[in-house]
């Protein structure tokens, strides 16, 4: 399991993100093994991207700050437009048939 985390770490997601389609918002912690400098580049690559930082968390924001997080997600997916949805619900329901 450690060996395949440090892969994961190491491995560039940047195709797989060009070819994110649904409205994202990204979470970055203040302080984590993502440099900034690759953050900022994948928010340049997709502008209509939102995101927000939570002050004083680390890569375990989810856990540090659970109740912003929690707020901003939840805020988040009142605000995506209807059809966003409704293709990310079929989406899923695709890949849950496929498995």
């Amino acid at each position: 399991m450690v060996r395949s985390l440090a892969e994961n770490a190491r491995r560039s997601f940047r195709d797989e993100w060009g070819q994110v389609v649904c409205p994202t918002l990204v979470v970055p912690a203040q302080s984590s093994f993502i440099p900034a400098r690759e953050a900022d580049e994948m928010l340049r690559q997709r502008p209509d991207t939102l995101a927000l930082s939570i002050p004083g968390t680390g890569h375990d924001l989810h856990l540090e700050q659970p109740g912003i997080l929690h707020a901003a997600l939840a805020e988040f997916l009142q605000n995506s437009p209807e059809e966003e949805r409704d293709h990310s619900k079929a989406a899923r329901r695709a890949r849950l048939a496929a498995s």
